[in-house]
């Protein structure tokens, strides 16, 4: 979970490159620790992808990631952007309901 302060980072940019997203969404979909069974990540992918897949492709992570990476590599640059915001805000959310917020600088403001 320490990790996820660090891919929130990542998304920060203006645009970044396709690699980061895609590899991003991979290890958040195949992490035990955020979705713990197949079932918690239908909504994920319906919230930030606005996609949904057939029973068949939610039985494997590895169909999973093959076909959101798939669809990210090859959206418009206009999708791509909202993409990465709807991640950015999911993480950002993720971090906020572990209580990982903790800032060396929030006992100076």
């Amino acid at each position: 979970m320490n990790n996820l302060v660090i891919l929130r980072n990542d998304l920060k940019n203006k645009k970044p490159p396709r690699y980061k997203v895609i590899g991003i969404t991979s290890e958040l979909i195949l992490s035990k620790k955020v979705f713990e069974n197949n079932r918690n990540i239908i909504p994920f992918l319906d919230k930030v992808f606005d996609i949904e897949f057939r029973e068949y492709v939610i039985s494997s992570r590895t169909n999973i990631v093959a076909r959101t990476s798939r669809i990210i590599y090859q959206s418009e640059d206009i999708d791509y952007i909202k993409y990465k915001n709807n991640l950015y805000d999911f993480i950002d959310k993720l971090i906020d309901a572990n209580g990982d917020t903790k800032n060396i600088f929030d006992g100076w403001l």
